[in-house]
């Protein structure tokens, strides 16, 4: 059957190095909104707290002080304590292979089938490409590890299939 028949197959090796290079490029991608989002809600909550201390209301400053600090706590513990969990799965699986088969309209890895619709984006930078099943989760594809095809063939089908999710990073 013509539908069964593998377009690319690839194997990549997730090792420390190739997780740090993504853990860089994500931080460096979406690292920017999320600073900026915590900084506007932030002067929002001293607006409110400034506002409360020159009408003199003590209920109020201390209600915004303690939202203040407990959206601060949020925003710098939950993304600390989600990279050290990361961590932690990945140093476990330490060197794990992955093996990524494309047909024509959905991809598996190890045996799990993802569509390419779903891909919420997708990366292409200079040693791999990510993609991204969501927000904070992305496959590892390391163009050196093609078995059938090839990256630049790989790069203009991926294209294709996710035109307005597809980016290519100049490095």
């Amino acid at each position: 059957m013509k539908y069964l028949k593998p377009l690319f197959k690839n194997v990549t090796k997730y090792s420390d190095k190739s997780y740090q290079q993504f853990v860089d490029f994500h931080t460096d991608k979406y690292n920017l909104s999320y600073k900026f989002y915590t900084i506007v809600i932030s002067i929002l909550f001293i607006y409110c707290i400034v506002l409360n201390i020159m009408q003199k209301n003590i209920g109020l400053i201390l209600l915004f002080l303690g939202m203040l600090i407990a959206y601060l706590v949020m925003r710098i513990y939950i993304p600390a304590k989600e990279y050290i969990k990361n961590k932690k799965r990945f140093s476990n699986n330490k060197s794990s292979f992955f093996t990524f088969t494309f047909y024509k309209f959905y991809f598996t890895v190890n045996g799990q089938r993802f569509y390419y619709f779903k891909l919420h984006k997708v990366f292409e930078t200079k040693e791999y490409f990510y993609l991204y099943v969501n927000e904070d989760t992305a496959f590892l594809l390391s163009k050196n590890g093609f078995e059938i095809g090839n990256a630049n063939d790989f790069s203009e089908f991926i294209k294709k299939k996710c035109m307005l999710k597809y980016s290519k990073q100049k490095n």
